[in-house]
């Protein structure tokens, strides 16, 4: 691997750190590589077997974004985050193309790669939840990709969503009977919801894995191909399976600092929660204790 990442620079690469978790399922492969002028870059190169996962496949029905439209237009999405003055997003210095696989060479970003919400300060959840509040500020009245597909009125989004867990459901679960079951009340629950009030800048699938920390506070997002305009209820419901109820107190503070909570979510959960989890956002859970888990987030 590092003769294939060598060809991607001038200078002889002193050094090749492979970034994050790996695990099967995973989008892309990430290194930190040091030069001999002791510059550093991260390289990212999307893996190819995600392309039929449960969420690929899911976002990109309801979304219209897939890992080729999330690479090709990643520079143009990370300079629309960077607007929100919210996390730090890295700047892509160059696009390559070696053998069939791109990849995206970026400017380090200081600090540490987040590995988990756990054990923190009151401060760095609080600051957390400002930063992720400035990022949902940007809000628009059509939901899909930042850049490279077409956008949708969000009158259309909740009758897209029972598409999607009709599809999903089908693909992936035909043999779980539990999941078909829950998945015709969630369908006529659907019918029944506004549409959401506003979409923001989304994550989707919401994980430690995507920020970097530096002094007790997440200072950077660095995995934005999947990044959306989405109800912002998406990224409360993710939280909720990440945190305590004592630490998503303290992130609600800081978001509330900047905006109120959506009203929203209480309403939305239930549905939101069963797509989350036929996406597969976190892992493979059982469907009880996934759907019953406790409730973080309250609008006041």
């Amino acid at each position: 691997m590092k003769k294939t990442l060598q060809a991607l620079f001038d200078q002889p690469i002193v050094s090749v750190e492979t970034l994050g978790e790996q695990y099967e399922g995973r989008a892309n492969d990430v290194w930190l590589i040091s030069l001999q002028d002791k510059t550093e870059y991260v390289v990212k190169s999307h893996k190819m077997t995600r392309a039929e996962s449960e969420f690929v496949y899911g976002i990109s029905m309801i979304y219209g974004v897939n890992a080729h439209t999330g690479q090709e237009h990643l520079d143009q999405i990370n300079e629309k985050l960077a607007l929100t003055n919210s996390f730090h997003i890295p700047k892509v210095v160059r696009k390559v193309k070696k053998a069939g696989k791109h990849y995206d060479v970026m400017g380090k970003v200081e600090g540490t790669p987040l590995t988990s919400f756990e054990r923190r300060s009151s401060h760095f959840y609080q600051n957390y939840g400002r930063k992720l509040a400035l990022l949902h500020s940007y809000r628009t009245n059509s939901f899909g990709a930042v850049y490279g597909a077409e956008t949708r009125h969000l009158r259309e989004f909740h009758p897209l969503l029972k598409m999607a867990v009709s599809k999903l459901l089908s693909r992936y679960y035909a043999d779980q009977p539990e999941f078909q079951r829950y998945g015709e009340m969630v369908q006529q629950k659907l019918d029944h919801l506004s549409p959401p009030d506003s979409a923001s800048l989304i994550l989707i699938d919401l994980d430690p894995s995507q920020y970097i920390e530096k002094d007790d506070q997440v200072t950077s997002l660095v995995d934005t191909e999947y990044v959306v305009f989405g109800p912002a209820a998406f990224d409360f419901i993710a939280l909720e399976y990440l945190l305590t109820k004592e630490t998503a107190h303290d992130v609600q503070l800081g978001y509330e600092e900047i905006c109120p909570l959506l009203r929203q979510l209480h309403k939305v959960r239930e549905c939101y929660r069963f797509v989350s989890l036929l996406l597969d956002i976190h892992g493979s859970w059982d469907i009880q204790k996934w759907m019953n888990h406790p409730t973080f987030f309250h609008s006041k």
